[in-house]
């Protein structure tokens, strides 16, 4: 038996927290497979961000960004594995980094468009782990490649 009962709420606001934390009208979203589905069905258009469910679409707020990186893997080739909350699995474009005092990004590619996802706080601190300082300034090797993320 399938339910054609509506699965977003009218007048609900959902939004996405700096940190990743889904809330709706105010109360966190703890059940993993909702967050998992949420992250999965995002999609932005000139307007934002929006889920789309079945026949159902919600327009949401995102605070920074909609897509966060919570963990990452050194691959045997030097390589970085990141994992992003949407559970799809890709090799970090290093040129991509981005890094301010206490926010660590990357660009991905979603639905034909090119994202930002932020690293959260295991994924930020197991990637600066390897970090590097010349009087130049902050770097890692990724790839046999050398990146810069801050300047002195």
């Amino acid at each position: 038996m399938t339910s054609n009962a509506p699965f977003f709420v009218d007048n609900e606001v959902i939004v996405i927290l700096k940190n990743g934390t889904w809330m709706a009208d105010g109360m966190e979203i703890s059940h993993e497979p909702t967050r998992k589905l949420f992250a999965k069905s995002l999609f932005r258009d000139e307007q934002g961000y929006i889920l789309k469910i079945g026949r159902e679409t919600k327009r949401i707020e995102v605070e920074d960004t909609a897509y966060f990186v919570h963990r990452i893997d050194h691959e045997n080739d030097g390589a970085v594995r990141v994992w992003v909350n949407d559970e799809v699995q890709e090799i970090l474009d290093p040129s991509t980094l981005k890094y301010q005092p206490g926010r660590l990004t990357c660009q991905i590619e979603r639905h034909s468009r090119t994202e930002e996802a932020k690293f959260l706080s295991a994924a930020y601190f197991d990637l600066l782990s390897d970090l590097k300082e010349s009087p130049e300034g902050y770097w890692l090797e990724i790839q046999g490649r050398k990146v810069t993320l801050l300047r002195k």
